[in-house]
């Protein structure tokens, strides 16, 4: 007989004895070889005013010459994970099984090691015949209605392959069972360590106030063993996201599947091990075919107009071949709906973030942030996940979250300056791939184009680590346009975070016989004109025709055609206007030419201006208007930076601040003087 002794002492250094705390393990009648036994285990809670303790092994009944070799002695604090309700012996069965209560069958602390830091017992049960093995807990555990509850076990079959029932059971003040039995059903295969759990809301209405939770594993015959061990119960709350709005089935998937709406798949409950999500199962979605799945969960959110959301997840696609590489894309989403739960407004979401890798697994946390309209009263949220890849046959999603939040972005258009203002509010981290900002937009023809940041372009451009601000005054007008933020190292090989917006319209001219005539690094000399008539281009050619002595017909040697040159007439009709375009050509740089769609410049035309002629409309001076003709020569977009802004200029500082006092007062920084004005 082997017995470990725990004393424990009042002192530091021994002192006086407060109490002992004894475990006994039987050992072999065997007279010879070798034979392992687990030690013998003592769980206990140190007496009050405990200070040291001893740990005492002895071994009884043994003949002469015989000996007992002991290894891997520990003495330290139980392994409880943080808010499990269970103590540590009715989660591992260190002890003894005191904690639990079978109906037929035999119960036993079988020697298992099933989790690691849960000791090296575990609750075995040999079944009385065919049928469902209860198991629970001997006690009841407090509960309140409404609130959310997750459990957990490890479970194994050594002998079968056995389907395993876990319910929550709710019972009222007087031990009375009420409301509706909460189950998840589990396939174990034969000899394999698995997860199994649920997760409930409490019902409300009933009187429940306190539960149990059932494992049922389905015996084919009688003798067949079943093993438990690192028993968990939590309320959901505490493993939840804080401030998520939704609950911790949806953000978790844990023990049970939400309610989604799925298009192009299936789903269904998987276990996973993986350091980035939390829990132990995650959503496993399965695609009908090579494409995109999208899925929405099914319940109303309810959410506060005007306020701003974060929906987000971590996704993982599986490659069933690591020798390829494969390409598949994820983005999140939020739809608004009214009062009635009708849908009130779809997303407009962003950009597919794609991803190329040819890992067995490749991981994506992805996220978006909306602002509720006016009259949004719930939200819908959901997923997308594409790949045309036979190879990707299915994904986990896990870790999905709704909660209030600072917007990623803002995008806003303004037809008065004629120009798409970008502000970027996410600031990724001070890591060595963040170091750098690269910022582009993508036009709906596919064209990409760097914007011009103050005094450079944001092409690898420092990173400010605070709010970005860009002023894009060269958006086609009328098009749809997106943009992509992408942090880098100083030399853009090795990639950090990214951002990729939704699509946004572009500035409109709501009379098309207008034209914008801007400055593409001097937003403040932007104008619009009148065009007077359509026009013509003409192309100079750069070739010659050289005669050789002997042949009929000369030889033609040429280059490359000369871009289009033209002579445009343009119709200012307020000397502020005409002032204003008068400065823009004294600048002698390169223009921009923008015209609605369908009025004979289609998209951005950057031209070069040569000699220029004004005259006036009227031989009255006293009537304002004004001919300017231009010879032009269509160029390359140029290269540079911006200098000041059209929508804030110093003017507008001194028509909204008396002093210097009173705009550092209402600006932190310049960024916020540039975005609010």
């Amino acid at each position: 007989m082997a017995t470990l002794t725990v004393t424990w002492f009042n002192d530091a250094a021994a002192g006086t004895v407060l109490g002992t705390s004894v475990s006994t393990l039987a050992l072999s009648g065997a007279t010879t070889g070798w034979f392992y036994y687990n030690h013998p285990v003592v769980v206990a809670t140190a007496p009050t005013g405990a200070l040291s303790a001893t740990v005492t092994l002895s071994v009884s009944n043994l003949a002469a010459a015989e000996y007992v070799n002991t290894d891997s002695v520990y003495f330290g604090a139980a392994v409880v994970r943080p808010g499990n309700v269970y103590g540590y012996n009715t989660a591992s069965i260190e002890q003894d099984t005191s904690g639990w209560k079978i109906d037929s069958g035999i119960m036993a602390r079988g020697n298992w090691n099933l989790s690691v830091g849960q000791g090296f017992y575990a609750l075995e049960v040999a079944s009385a015949g065919a049928g469902s093995q209860e198991i629970r807990t001997n006690n009841f555990i407090a509960i309140t209605p409404g609130k959310e509850y997750t459990s957990y076990a490890l479970v194994r079959s050594p002998s079968i392959t056995a389907n395993w029932l876990v319910e929550f059971r709710w019972f009222d003040a007087a031990f009375n069972q009420v409301g509706p039995v909460v189950q998840t059903a589990y396939s174990v295969p034969v000899n394999t360590t698995s997860w199994v759990g649920v997760t409930a809301t409490a019902p409300t209405g009933v009187n429940a106030v306190q539960c149990k939770v059932f494992f049922r594993p389905q015996a084919t015959a009688g003798q067949q063993v079943f093993v438990l061990e690192d028993a968990q119960f939590y309320a959901s709350a505490s493993r939840n996201l804080t401030g998520n709005l939704l609950t911790y089935a949806e953000y978790s998937t844990e023990g049970t599947v939400p309610a989604w709406t799925v298009d192009g798949g299936s789903v269904s409950l998987l276990q996973t091990t993986s350091a980035v999500t939390d829990g132990l199962f995650s959503l496993k979605v399965t695609p009908d075919a090579p494409g995109t799945v999208r899925a929405t969960l099914g319940r109303l959110v309810p959410v506060a107009a005007g306020t701003t959301y974060q929906v987000k997840a971590t996704i993982f696609r599986h490659n069933t071949d690591s020798a390829q590489k494969v390409i598949s894309a994820v983005r999140c989403r939020v739809d608004w709906y009214d009062s009635s739960g009708a849908l009130y407004q779809a997303d407009n979401p962003d950009q597919l973030y794609a991803s190329e890798a040819s890992d067995a697994w490749w991981t994506q946390v992805n996220s978006v942030t909306r602002t509720a309209p006016d009259g949004a009263v719930y939200a819908k949220v959901g997923f997308e996940l594409s790949s045309d890849n036979p190879l990707v046959d299915y994904w986990f999603v896990d870790n999905f979250s709704l909660i209030p939040a600072t917007a990623e972005y803002t995008l806003s258009t303004s037809n008065d300056t004629g120009s798409i203002t970008l502000a970027v509010n996410y600031v990724p981290d001070h890591a060595s791939t963040a170091s750098n900002v690269t910022i582009t937009r993508m036009d709906d023809n596919g064209k990409a184009a760097p914007m011009r940041a103050y005094g450079r372009t944001w092409n690898l451009a420092p990173n400010p680590y605070s709010v970005i601000l860009v002023e894009d005054y060269e958006a086609p007008l009328g098009s749809r346009v997106w943009y992509s933020v992408q942090w880098s190292d100083s030399t853009g090989a090795n990639r950090g975070p990214r951002l990729l917006t939704q699509t946004v319209d572009a500035p409109i001219l709501p009379d098309g016989d207008y034209v914008w005539f801007k400055s593409p690094g001097v937003p403040a000399l932007n104008t619009q004109v009148m065009v007077e008539e359509p026009l013509s281009w003409s192309r100079a050619a750069r070739s010659q025709r050289y005669d050789v002595v002997g042949r009929k017909n000369p030889i033609h040697v040429t280059g490359a055609r000369a871009g289009r040159q033209s002579s445009i007439t343009v119709l200012t009709w307020d000397p502020e206007a005409n002032a204003l375009f008068d400065s823009l050509l004294d600048a002698g740089t390169v223009a921009l030419v923008q015209a609605m769609p369908g009025y004979g410049i289609d998209g951005n035309l950057y031209v070069s201006i040569g000699d220029v002629d004004v005259e006036p409309l009227n031989s009255d001076a006293r009537e304002y208007g004004w001919r300017w003709t231009l010879a032009i020569t269509e160029v390359d977009r140029p290269d540079g930076g911006l200098q000041g802004s059209a929508s804030t200029t110093w003017q507008t500082i001194t028509n909204t601040y008396a002093t210097w006092e009173d705009l550092f007062s209402s600006h932190e920084t310049w960024a916020d003087v540039l975005t609010k004005g």
